[in-house]
This record gives structure tokens, sequence and C-alpha cells, in this order.
């Protein structure tokens, strides 16, 4: 059987702002700079509370809850991160639905979620790229709401091209994933400026990895100065392509235009 890697990140850290929602937005937890939103429905089971990842090419689901409402494992594959791999089993017939936005066929895999759970222990399931492609979407940390549908939203249109079924941006710090489950910017292959020194950890769903910092970094997007700071660097360029992760919690919003390949950030 033929073998993919997919890839999610789970990293942790801050934001939470709060605002009135949106008629016919869906309403999001904000936890440390992650959204996170109640009334996902698989297979018509249901409700239940899901991180959305960005960052992940892939939904996930407790192995424990599959097992509970009937999923069972059509195959076998592996899945990468960028602190390790491991194997899991999914299945790729699934019906997902959230508010109006709803979803045939899509591909689960099945794992204990320790790792978010050791921090979120409600959290059921992850909605990754498998879900989110799917749409126009607007996540909007400082609202804490998550819009679905196509907007005509002000400022720059910035192009991405998919990488592994990941969002990909150009920027002044190589090629970055969009991530909403990483909570600080992450830079793969880059010398850091502190060594590892066996305390600081990057865990991911699959693994963990010795992590170092390099400081001071500028962050520049289509011209227009984001951000400076201190980003996490893993010193292994862990894939081809991709030079780091850049942390939704950066922005205010972003709007993903996926009929048009392009988003804007707020």
């Amino acid at each position: 059987m033929r073998r993919r890697h997919h890839t999610i990140q789970i990293l942790i850290y801050s934001l939470i702002i709060a605002a009135a929602p949106l008629p016919g937005a869906v309403t999001m937890l904000v936890r440390d700079g992650h959204p996170i939103v109640d009334g996902v429905y698989v297979n018509g089971h249901g409700p239940y509370r899901f991180l959305v990842d960005t960052g992940s090419n892939v939904n996930l689901i407790d192995q424990k809850l599959a097992q509970l409402i009937g999923l069972t494992a059509a195959f076998q594959t592996e899945l990468a991160t960028s602190a390790g791999a491991t194997g899991a089993s999914g299945n790729k017939e699934v019906d997902v639905s959230l508010d109006s936005a709803k979803a045939a066929d899509q591909e689960f895999l099945f794992r204990g979620l320790e790792t978010i759970r050791r921090r979120w222990p409600d959290i059921q399931g992850v909605l990754g790229q498998w879900f989110l492609s799917r749409f126009d979407y607007t996540l909007d940390l400082r609202g804490k709401q998550l819009t679905f549908g196509k907007q005509d939203r002000s400022g720059t249109h910035t192009p991405f091209r998919m990488i592994n079924g990941r969002l990909s941006f150009s920027t002044s710090l190589g090629d970055l994933i969009l991530d909403s489950a990483a909570d600080r910017l992450v830079l793969f292959g880059v010398k850091p400026d502190t060594r590892p020194d066996g305390r600081n950890e990057l865990r991911t769903v699959a693994g963990s990895q010795q992590i170092g910092m390099a400081f001071s970094k500028p962050l520049t997007i289509d011209g227009r100065r984001i951000w400076r700071g201190d980003a996490v660097v893993l010193p292994n360029r862990t894939e081809p392509g991709v030079d780091g992760l850049l942390p939704l919690s950066l922005f205010k919003a972003v709007y993903v235009c996926n009929s048009e390949g392009y988003v804007v950030f707020e």
C-alpha cells in the first residue's frame, strides 16, 4: 500500500481578545492564540470540540472517540511532523459538518491526542486542510469567529502555494507554512543563537525534538513589516521546500480565499 506523509504541527502560547460574533459566523474559543470550535459533527455524531489547524494537511480524531462512533480503519499510514513520525490508521470516507460548512469523503487519522489534551483535555479532534481547503473562510482571532464563504476584504492579496496540502507564503525568512496551531514562529535549518539545553522541546503528536532560539528576526510579507522577535529554531530542515511555520496568532484575522489562491492578513 502506498504510504503518505501527513504533517501536523502542535505548539502552544497566547492571544485572547473578545468581540461580538457576526450573524452567521461560527463562534470560536481562542485559547493561547489557537482557534477551537464547538459543533463539529462526524458522520452525524456530535457535537464535538475540535482544534482548527491550518498547518495540518489531514483531520485527526481521538482514536477512542473514533471507535465509539463506529469509524473503522481502512488504511495504515505514517503521520510525519517536524519533531518525529509515528504510525496511524485512518478512514477517508467520513462526512463532516460545522454549521453551514459540510464536506463528504473526508480523510481522518485516528490518534491518541495526548500532546493536545495534556493542555486542553476537552479537545476531541483536529480540523486540518483536508476540510478547510474546501472553502473560502476567515479566521478572526480578535472577533473570535470563523466565517465560511467568499468575502470582499480590503488589504493586500498575498498569493499562496500549496506544499504537501498546506498554505505556504514567500517571506523575508523563507517559505513559511501558515500554522494556527503554532504558538511561535519556527525556522528550519537555521543556526540557533542558543544551543539546545535539553529543557526546551518542540512537541507534536508524533514526537518531540530539542530546540534553540534565534533572536530579533524581522518578518516581512509583500513588503509589509509584520513582526520582529525571537524565533524557535530547528537546526535540521525537516521538509523540502519549507523554511518554517508562520503562527496565525501574529495577526488579528486571516481571510483565506482558496477559490482564487490568495490570503488577506489583517
